[in-house]
């Protein structure tokens, strides 16, 4: 492996890595029923990754990259140690959702070497693009052009890579940006606006899209709702907050105003949902993930807001547990009945989570030119 770390600090990686890879299999399928068996795919991992990482902790001197791989290490095991607790007791699926919390944190700590090391990099990229050099390249190239203007840099708009915008976990209404570090503004560029769940945050949910933004090459946007949900019941409030959001990005970076897509996973799928329906709505696309789509029908079963030629993909799993399935057909019957360009994905085997690996078919159903060779 070429990078910045030195032999001691390889195992540390590679431990890392696969419990990260774990994780994220485990996250696109969540499934109450299977918690215990999670849990113990996952222990051995941990007390692996905890052995190796207790070997490398007195080693002296130590590179920044490898310290920045001791602090995603134990953030990971902080998160396998939160799954633990799933095992047994009352509201076990969410402790393993509150668990998921502490692996967004180790990615985003990891992130910050990517620029550094082709292995790490590799990580954040969708797997259908796993060996694309010329993207690695690109993405490495980028981020290398980006950190020799930083120090130069007086306004910190126009940037690239990852941009905190006041979304520091503890705080509402900021976002998480994404920019390609390959980002040119001599084109227009997508946009893909993710909504967290209830009680989520705009910080973790944003690792659900991140691989598909940097590989397919647009812009994500994770936000975090004004409360500790969307503003279902007055959607006025947090729309508010998405359109300054809305202005801030197409400001000072160049935004395709006709490929902008919203979705959502649970409450924020729902939220896609209400705001499909504004008058003059920014958004063009609208993909709610697990949601209650059925908002939009009145008692009688009829969607009867505007919802004519409005584009959306809906996912539902089939073992759904909080938003039964067959009232998701039923909303997906009723929109397509009511005008809407609807395309129904039910996932046998999905409860009531995000599954990553339907991004890609979302983005090929949002832009089908990302995918033109």
């Amino acid at each position: 492996m070429q990078g910045p770390f030195s032999a001691p600090f390889l195992s540390l990686w590679t431990d890392l890595l696969t419990l990260l890879k774990a994780f994220g299999e485990i996250q696109d399928r969540l499934d109450p029923p299977r918690l215990v068996d999670y849990a113990d795919r996952i222990l051995p991992m941990a007390r692996k990754l905890e052995a190796t990482l207790s070997g490398v902790r007195g080693l002296d001197p130590v590179k920044p990259a490898e310290q920045i791989l001791i602090l995603s290490a134990t953030q990971a095991l902080q998160g396998a140690a939160r799954f633990e607790e799933s095992r047994a007791g009352a509201h076990q699926i969410m402790k393993a959702f509150q668990a998921l919390r502490p692996i967004a944190r180790s990615q985003e700590i990891l992130y910050s070497v990517a620029g550094q090391s082709a292995e790490v990099s590799r990580f954040f990229i969708h797997p259908s693009h796993a060996n694309d050099t010329t993207l690695l390249e690109r993405l490495a190239s980028g981020s290398e052009s980006r950190q020799e203007s930083s120090s130069q840099e007086a306004d910190p708009d126009g940037r690239r890579g990852i941009i905190d915008m006041n979304n520091l976990r503890g705080k509402r209404g900021g976002y998480t940006l994404y920019v390609p570090e390959y980002y040119t503004p001599s084109q227009a560029w997508p946009l893909i606006v993710a909504l967290h769940g209830g009680s989520g945050h705009g910080a973790d949910f944003f690792w659900s899209w991140l691989r598909e933004a940097r590989s397919f090459g647009c812009i994500l946007a994770a936000p975090s709702s004004l409360g500790r949900t969307w503003s279902l019941h007055t959607p006025a409030l947090d729309a508010g907050s998405l359109n300054r959001m809305l202005s801030h990005i197409s400001s000072n970076w160049n935004i395709d105003t006709k490929q902008i897509l919203l979705t959502g996973i649970s409450d924020g799928g729902t939220y896609a949902m209400l705001l499909s329906i504004v008058h003059q709505s920014p958004f063009t696309h609208y993909a709610p993930v697990a949601a209650a789509v059925h908002v939009l029908m009145n008692r009688s079963g009829v969607v009867e807001a505007p919802v004519r030629d409005i584009p959306i993909y809906q996912v539902h799993g089939g073992r759904d547990w909080m938003f039964p399935v067959a009232s998701a057909r039923a909303a997906a019957a009723a929109l397509a009945k009511a005008g809407a360009k609807v395309v129904y994905s039910e996932i046998p085997d999905l409860s009531h989570n995000y599954p990553r690996d339907e991004n890609e078919k979302i983005l090929k159903w949002f832009h089908p030119r990302l995918f033109e060779s």
